[in-house]
C-alpha cells in the first residue's frame, strides 16, 4: 500500500476520462449542496480534506467486477443514482474509490457538472421546482460575518443568479479555475472585468486556482488486492471505524458483489414499499435481512450468511420476495399504519413470511395477524437481540420437509405464536403489569395501536381516523382545574391523565372537526339526533357513569376497565 497525493485538478480529469470509477460496494450519493459547499471553503482554507483510500483494478480483473459512474448532473429527484459504467469505456486499469466517495462526487459535480435540489415550498411533481444550479465562488467577499459558517463564500446558483454583480458580488463558476492554465489566464479574466485594481478579487482568483490545480490536495493510499474479499476486509476496516457506512451498507457490498442487479432491484422495491400508503421508511437492512428470513437462510445479519449461495438463493427467489413484501405492506395500510406508527420495521417479516410460504389471507388470518403485529410492537420484542426473536418466530411458524421448509399450519396462527419460547424472556403474551403499562402511554403510536384492536370495525386504511380527547383537552387548563378545587398535585394528574389511552378514542377526521372543545357531556347529548347513544357508548367504551368533567376521574377509571378487559378478550381470542 504506498501513500501519494495529487491536484484537485488531476483527479477530477482521471474521472472525465473514465479511469476512475466506483466499485458496486459503494452506496448512492447523498451530500446536500450545503455540504459541498463548505467541502471547498474547507479547501480554500488550506484545511485537509481527508485520505483516500484507491483500489487500483488490472485488465484482467477489470470485467470481473461491477462499476459505477460519478454523478456528473445531480438532479434531486430524477438523478440521483449512478449509472452503471458501460464496458467499453472500461480502461486497461481503473481506480475503483473504497474511501472518499462522497467527497470525490462532490469535487466532480461542483467542478464539472450541476446540482439540481427543490426549492423551498415547492412541490415535488413540479419541473420547475429543480432548476439547474452551478458552484459559484464570489471573488470579491472577504469579509466573515460573526454568524457565518464559512470564511470564503461558496454558493449553488441558476444562471440567473449568478449574474448579480454590484461592489460586493462577483460570482464565478467554479469550474473556470480549471480552464486557467498558469496564473495569466485569471489575469486577463480580471482585466477582462476590470477587476485588475481589486485586491480582493485578484487573491481570491490567486487562491481558487492553486487549490484547484496546483496544490496536491487529495491524498491517498492506493492499493492492489486482486481479491475480493480481501477488497471488502479492507473497504469494511476502513469505513466501520466511522460513520460513513451503516452495517447494512457493508454487508450490502457482499450481495452487490455476487449479484449485480441487487442494488437497482432494492432501490426500485424500496420506492415502491416507501410510497404505499401514507407512506414508510424502509431500507437496505430490512430488506436483506428479510431475503435472510423469507428464503429459510440463517438469520444472524453479518457477512458469513451472505456468501454466494445464499445470494444466489434470494436472486432465484426475488420475484417471490417482492410479492410477498408488497402483500405484506398492503396488510400493514389495510390497518392503519405508516412511518408515523410503524415502530418496528423487523416486526413485519414474519407476516411476510407468512404471505412467501403461501399462508393464508382470509379474514381469521387477517385478524389474527393484526393482533400479532400490534402484540410484537407493544411488547417491543425486537429491541434488542432482534435476529434471534426472528429465528424464534420463524421456528414456531415453519417445520421441515424432505425438500426444505414449509408453514406449520396454512392459517396465521397468533396462537402459536403468542406461546412461542422467545428470548431474553420475551412474549407475545399480556400480564397485568403489560396492561398497566399500555395506559400509561400518552397519545402516540402505541395508544394508535390499542385503539385500532379495539376498533376492529373501523375501515382505517380507507377514512382518516385521529386520536381525539374523549373530554376535550382545553378543559385541562389549570384555571379550570383550580375552579373544581383541585389542588396543585391532582391538578398534575389530571393534566397527565388527559393524553393516556382512557382519555382517547378514535373519531373519523369530520366529527372530530365538529367535537372540538365542547364538553363530552353536551357534545354526547348533541349526538342523539344522528345515532343511537347507547350503541355510541358500547362502541366508544363510555362508562355508565357521570359524564361531566368534574366526575373526570371516576369516568378514567371506568373507561380503563372496560378497555382493558376487551382489550384481553381480543388478544385472547
Amino acid at each position: 500500500m504506498s501513500y501519494e497525493a495529487i491536484s484537485i485538478k488531476e483527479i477530477v480529469s482521471m474521472i472525465s476520462n473514465n479511469e476512475v470509477y466506483l466499485p458496486a460496494i459503494q452506496r448512492k450519493f447523498v451530500w446536500s449542496h450545503e455540504q459541498i459547499e463548505r467541502l471547498f471553503d474547507s479547501i480554500m482554507l488550506g484545511y485537509p480534506i481527508g485520505t483516500f483510500l484507491f483500489w487500483t483494478v488490472n485488465k484482467e480483473k477489470v470485467n470481473d467486477y461491477k462499476f459505477y459512474k460519478f454523478i456528473q448532473n445531480y438532479h434531486e429527484r430524477d438523478k440521483y443514482l449512478n449509472d452503471p459504467a458501460p464496458w467499453p469505456e472500461m480502461k486497461e486499469k481503473i481506480i475503483a474509490v473504497l474511501d472518499g466517495q462522497q467527497r470525490l462526487g462532490s469535487l466532480f459535480v461542483a467542478l464539472q457538472g450541476s446540482y439540481a435540489y427543490k426549492k423551498p415550498r415547492a412541490r415535488w411533481e413540479n419541473d420547475e421546482a429543480f432548476p439547474k444550479r452551478q458552484l459559484c465562488f464570489n471573488i470579491l467577499h472577504n469579509v466573515r460575518g460573526e454568524e457565518d459558517e464559512t470564511t470564503f463564500q461558496f454558493k449553488f446558483l441558476t444562471e440567473r443568479e449568478m449574474e448579480e454583480r454590484n461592489e460586493h458580488t462577483f460570482w464565478l463558476p467554479v469550474k473556470k479555475a480549471l480552464l486557467w492554465k498558469d496564473a495569466n489566464d485569471f489575469i486577463s479574466f480580471a482585466a477582462e472585468h476590470n477587476l485588475l485594481a481589486n485586491k480582493t478579487a485578484i487573491d481570491n482568483l490567486t487562491l481558487l486556482w492553486q487549490r484547484i490545480t496546483q496544490d496536491d490536495v487529495i491524498n491517498y493510499f492506493e492499493v492492489e488486492e486482486d481479491d475480493l474479499d480481501d477488497v471488502l476486509d479492507i473497504f469494511i476496516r476502513v469505513n466501520s471505524g466511522g460513520t460513513v457506512l451503516s452495517k447494512s451498507d457493508l454487508l450490502f457490498s457482499t450481495i452487490v458483489s455476487s449479484w449485480e442487479e441487487a442494488r437497482s432491484e432494492i432501490e426500485s422495491l424500496l420506492k415502491t414499499l416507501n410510497g404505499k400508503g401514507d407512506g414508510f421508511n424502509f431500507d437496505n437492512d430490512f430488506v436483506m435481512r428479510a431475503c435472510l428470513v423469507l428464503t429459510d437462510c440463517p438469520v444472524l445479519f453479518n457477512a458469513k450468511n451472505f456468501k454466494k449461495s445464499n445470494v444466489h438463493k434470494i436472486k432465484s427467489e426475488w420475484s417471490n420476495i417482492k410479492r410477498s413484501l408488497l402483500k405484506t405492506l398492503d396488510l400493514l395500510v389495510e390497518f392503519g399504519f405508516s412511518k408515523e406508527n410503524l415502530i418496528s420495521r423487523n416486526s413485519i417479516i414474519p407476516i411476510a413470511y407468512h404471505v412467501f410460504k403461501g399462508g393464508s389471507l382470509q379474514k381469521e388470518d387477517k385478524s389474527n395477524i393484526r393482533k400479532y403485529l400490534i402484540a410484537s410492537l407493544l411488547k417491543r420484542i425486537f429491541g434488542g437481540k432482534g435476529d434471534q426473536v426472528l429465528e424464534a418466530i420463524r421456528n414456531a411458524m415453519r417445520m421441515k420437509k424432505a425438500d426444505g421448509y414449509v408453514l406449520r399450519k396454512d392459517e396465521f396462527s397468533f396462537k402459536t405464536l403468542r406461546f412461542a419460547k422467545l428470548p431474553a424472556g420475551k412474549t407475545l403474551r399480556f400480564a397485568e403489569e403489560d396492561l398497566e403499562n399500555l395506559f400509561e402511554h400518552e397519545k402516540g403510536p402505541y395508544t394508535f395501536m390499542v385503539l385500532s384492536l379495539l376498533y376492529p370495525h373501523l375501515k382505517l386504511g380507507q377514512v382518516k381516523f385521529h386520536q381525539d380527547h374523549v373530554h376535550p383537552y382545553s378543559k385541562f387548563r389549570r384555571n379550570s382545574l383550580k375552579k373544581l378545587g383541585l389542588d396543585e398535585q391532582k391538578q398534575n394528574e389530571w393534566i397527565v391523565m388527559r393524553d393516556t389511552l382512557a382519555n382517547l378514542q378514535l373519531l373519523e377526521g369530520g366529527q372530530n372537526s365538529a367535537k372540538n372543545g365542547k364538553p363530552f357531556k353536551e357534545w354526547i347529548q348533541d349526538q342523539s339526533n344522528v345515532c343511537d347513544i347507547n350503541h355510541y357508548k358500547q362502541v366508544h367504551y363510555i362508562p355508565d357513569v357521570d359524564l361531566d368533567f368534574s366526575n373526570f376521574e371516576e369516568f378514567y377509571e371506568k373507561r380503563k376497565e372496560l378497555m382493558k378487559s376487551k382489550f384481553l378478550e381480543i388478544m385472547n381470542a
